[in-house]
This record gives C-alpha cells, structure tokens and sequence, in this order.
C-alpha cells in the first residue's frame, strides 16, 4: 500500500526531477527512502528513464528497500550475493527497478552493462562515494539521472559528491516540518577487519579455546583472549599476556609468535575511528569509550589536534583537572575507560564512540546516557550520533548484538538505520546457527548441541530468523517442531516426506496475522481451496507474518479430534505456504501428540 507523501517529501523529489542530477540530504527518520520512490515513479511514467538503479550498501538494505519500493507499486527486484547467481540475473533482466549491492554490480558489471539503466540512487552517499565498488559502477554505466540520499554531508567530501552525483540541497533538522519525524540520536556502525594475520590468530586461539573442552579456567581465560583482540586490539591482549604467566602458556607457539610479529596491527579498530570522526567532522565534542588505559593513550596520541583529553579513573589522572580541561570548547575529543561511565560527570556530547563493545545492557545504557540526558541547550544544537566499532564475524559483534537487544527489552530505543540489527547477524558467529540450519533441519534441542550454544541463546537465534524469512519449521509426527532454513526447504521434504502427506479429506480453518494483527479467516477449507484462498491474501498484503490452523480430525474408531497448529514464521513467498499447506494437511501431524 502506497504511503501518502510529507508535503516536504514531494518538494524533495519534485527539486530533484527538475535537476536530473541532485543529492537530498535529510536528517535521519525523515523518509529519504520514500523522496527515492516518488523520484523513480516520476522518471518512469515521463519516460524520461527505462530503468533505474538503486545501489545500498548491505544486502539486508537492498531486501528491505526493494520491498518498500514494490509496497509503493514500482517493480523492484533485490540482487546481491547471498542470491543464487541465476535468480540475480532473472532479478536485473525482469524487473525496472533493481536495488543491488555495488559490489555485485561490480563484479557483474557485463551483465548490467546490457540492461539498459539510466538513472541510479546512491543510498548513504555520505559514506560510500569514492569507494572502490561504487565508483566503479558510477563511472561503467551511462546514468543520465542521478539521485543521492544522505543524512550528513561532510565538508571535505562536498566537492566529490557533487562531481560524482550533482547539485546538493539540504532540509534542515530545525525544519518545523521535519522536526516532529527526527530522532533525538542516530546510531551508525562501523566495521573494522582483522587484516590477514589478525584473522589468523583470532582463529589459532578459537581453536585453542575449542581444544580446551572441559577444562575451565583455561577455556574461560582463552575466551577472554578472543574478546580483548575483537573488542579491544593485539596491544591490549599483549598487554594482558606480559602480566599472564598462564595465558602465555596457553598462547605458545604460532599464536604467541603471531601475536607478536608486524603483520598484526597495535589497535586494529584505529582506522575506522578515523573514518567515523572524518565523516561526522562537523562534530562540537566526541566522547569515545575504551576498556583498556593503555588504548586510550594511544588514542589520544592519534589525535593531538582535537585537543584531546584522558579520564581514566582516579588513580591515573586527577578527575578535577581532566573535567575541567574535557569542558573547555578548544577540548573536542575525550577518551575515557569505565571511569567514565558512571560516577563522573562528563561533559555532554554530540558525537560517541564506542570502542569496546560490552553485553552488559546497564553499561550500554549508561554510555548512552551521555547523549539521551542532553540539556535543552544541547537538544538545540542538532541531532546527535553514537558509532559503534566492531569487528566482523567475531564476539565483539556477538556483544553489540546482545546490548541492543537487551536495551530493547529494557525500553530504551536505539535508532540504528534500517536493516543494521540484521546486517549485524551476517557479521556476527551466530550466523552459524542459520549455517547449521541450511546443512541439515533439526529440532530445536540438536541445534543447540550442533552449535554449542545454551537452548536459550538458541532460542533467542531461531525466533530472530523466523521474523526475517531466514528459517521455517514443520509439525514432525515424532520430532515435533524441526527447523529448516529458507533456502533449504527442497532438502527438508527430502529428509522428512513422512510430514508431507496432505489428506484431501481434511478440512481446516486458517487465521492470517500480518506483524501481529489478525487480518482475515479462512473457514473449512481443504488443501485445495485452501492454497488458491491464502495465495489470493499473499498477493493482497505481500507476506504474512503468522499463519494458524485449527479443525476437527477424524482419529479413528469414529473418534473426533480436535487440532491447532500455528506456524509463526515469515511467509513470504509461495513455496513458504505451500509447505505449510501439506504439512499442515498431513494427517499424523494433525493428530500427533507432539508438538
């Protein structure tokens, strides 16, 4: 269903149309996204564009922005690379509007090259022109309209974006009319990669901590290693090996020699600090939290001309002094470790950073108070950001993820940008739940044992896929729930086909739930009808979030059986409903005592 545009919104996309070549810049919350639609609807029904490219720069992004698109009535179709490579190349031929990644354009750029796009959108404009991937794109294809989209532009980057896009214009935060939609504080993550060496001693001590097995104190002080060399840098976890006789024990041989050698940077996480402060260079004052003193040193020596100042607890600097020159206006960046947290009074910040990412959600909270306390002067100011660093495919992603979960459930609002929480899960080692999941479906117990995660992690993980369409399950006559994911539903028929025996004979009632809400019943209806009911509802509302089937079941001996099955995942294609048709149609399901 089309959504009906803010007045702002249409003067966005109709300056736009008029440029041909132009950058919106609009505060965070304010609906870019839409500008995007109303611009590309524009292009295509003038028949000033054939088709239009919409570049995002996270799989997850391209998902969700190319279903917003459809939901606005323009034939969208998402490619990336976790897409088998014949249904991408279906999705850029079929479809007008593609939304991709760069770096699948890049890499496919012969097969894009054919297609005919002449217009693109730059989505997050601020961070990615300039990059490898999309000047690529940008300089391969022949786009007569161009459309950038951006909460911030910085001041050394305006030059670039306005050559490799167009003309800029800016809707202010202060805006009235914008005002009501802005967040009082965004959140951006920042990724910062293990280099070669660094990824190869990350791995050498996780198999070391995998060998430990039972033994405690070992496998507990080797997981400790993991997370100061995500969370932290090698200079931390060297620094705790110098006072470790035992952990240097433990790390001896390659791993001590790695740690060691000049393939492995002090602090890992530097350069990404650089970039956050680079792209938000228009900041009054930066707090960026750290575990480690000696981290905090060396970051402070990294920015001499920010002024920078250290607050490290009381034994290391004098509080009183440290706060009085942290409040100065010529002071733009303090660095502080846990002191910092709590008990201290720090000045109020526009811009923070988190270094090292903690699960504990009342830390979490409480770095976060640095900018939800903001005094009205400093509400006036503008918006205000919080980064968080972290280190792909390790524990320091697991932390980030847990804290915002945490302080979700705790009533605290973090607005990160659509699809992050997601982006993060591809990112993070859980994803080896959904991994175990597309190698073999299991009940809920065995994934917890294939994976080596306690059942309520466990649990915590699986719901997270069902709300996305990442993982199903099906009713199993004696395993009870057994648990797939998306891409493996052909290999879970194969494995089960006892669960796949739809009787015509029965006959079912069907409520439909779109994100909770009950929105149509289906009463009585066979396998049959039932399909051509559900399907018709899936082409009106474009996924259904939960689906639940209740009827009457002949047991036998003339006994009556009353049975109710609910599949509360992301149906969102035909092949998803149709699965749950025939299990749900199957007899022994139906009448098993398992669930």
């Amino acid at each position: 269903m089309a959504r009906r545009p803010r007045d702002y919104q249409l003067e966005a996309a109709r300056w736009a149309l008029e440029r041909g070549r132009a950058v919106v810049c609009m505060p965070t919350g304010t609906g870019k996204t839409l500008v995007a639609a109303l611009w590309i609807r524009g292009l295509l029904e003038a028949g000033r564009a054939r088709r239009v490219l919409v570049l995002e720069p996270t799989r997850f992004l391209v998902e969700q922005v190319a279903r917003f698109l459809r939901e606005e009535g323009l034939d969208a179709a998402p490619v990336h690379g976790s897409l088998p490579r014949g249904l991408r190349a279906e999705n850029a031929r079929r479809a007008r509007v593609v939304v991709a990644t760069p770096e699948i354009v890049a890499a496919e750029m012969e097969l894009f090259s054919r297609l005919g796009f002449d217009a693109v959108v730059v989505d997050e404009c601020h961070h990615t022109t300039g990059q490898d991937a999309y000047r690529v794109v940008l300089e391969s294809l022949p786009f007569r309209w161009r459309l950038g989209l951006t909460a911030y532009v910085p001041p050394s980057r305006r030059a670039t974006i306005e050559d490799d896009i167009g003309e800029i214009r800016c809707w202010s935060w202060s805006d009235p009319r914008l005002a009501r939609y802005i967040p009082e504080w965004a959140a951006e993550i920042y990724e910062a990669p293990f280099n070669e060496a660094e990824e190869r001693l990350y791995r050498l001590i996780e198999r070391r901590w995998e060998e430990a097995g039972g033994e405690r104190g070992a496998r507990t002080l080797l997981g400790n290693a993991l997370r100061w060399l995500a969370r932290d840098g090698a200079l931390a976890l060297r620094e705790t090996v110098e006072r470790s006789e035992k952990l240097r024990r433990l790390l001896e041989g390659e791993p001590l020699e790695l740690l060691y050698s000049p393939g492995v940077r002090p602090l890992h996480k530097l350069e990404a600090l650089e970039r956050a402060l680079r792209d938000h260079e228009g900041f009054r004052k930066a707090i960026v939290f750290v575990e480690r003193v000696a981290v905090a040193e060396r970051i402070a020596e990294r920015f001499p001309w920010l002024e920078p100042v250290l607050v490290l607890g009381r034994r290391r600097v004098d509080p009183r002094e440290a706060l009085e020159r942290a409040r100065r206006r010529e002071t733009r960046l303090i660095v502080a470790t846990s002191a910092g947290e709590e008990g201290i009074d720090l000045p109020e910040a526009d811009l923070l950073v988190v270094w090292s990412n903690v699960a504990s959600p009342l830390r979490f909270i409480q770095r976060l108070g640095r900018m939800l306390r903001a005094t009205p002067e400093a509400r006036g100011a503008g918006p205000r950001t919080a980064v968080f660093l972290v280190t792909p495919e390790t524990v320091d992603v697991d932390s980030l993820v847990d804290a915002l979960l945490e302080a979700r459930r705790a009533g605290v609002h973090v607005p990160v940008e659509p699809g992050t929480v997601e982006y993060l899960w591809t990112l993070s080692r859980r994803r080896r739940f959904l991994e175990a999941l597309e190698e073999r479906p299991m009940p809920l117990d065995l994934l917890a044992r294939a994976v080596g995660a306690p059942r309520e992690k466990t649990e915590e993980a699986v719901r997270w896929l069902l709300e996305r369409g990442l993982a199903v399950y099906i009713y199993h006559p004696a395993l009870g729930r057994v648990y797939a994911a998306a891409s493996a539903l052909e290999r879970l028929r194969r494995l089960h086909p006892e669960a796949f025996r739809p009787d015509p004979g029965v006959r079912l009632t069907w409520t439909l739930y779109v994100d909770g809400r009950r929105v149509r019943s289906v009463r009585d209806v066979d396998r049959a009808r039932a399909e051509a009911r559900l399907r018709a509802e899936m082409e009106r509302l474009g996924w259904l979030s939960r689906l639940q089937a209740s009827g009457t079941v002949e047991a036998g001996r003339g006994l009556l059986r009353f049975a109710r099955l609910s599949y509360s995942f992301r149906v969102d294609s035909l092949d998803k409903l149709r699965l749950v048709l025939d299990n749900a149609y199957t007899r022994e399901v139906l009448l098993s005592p398992v669930r």
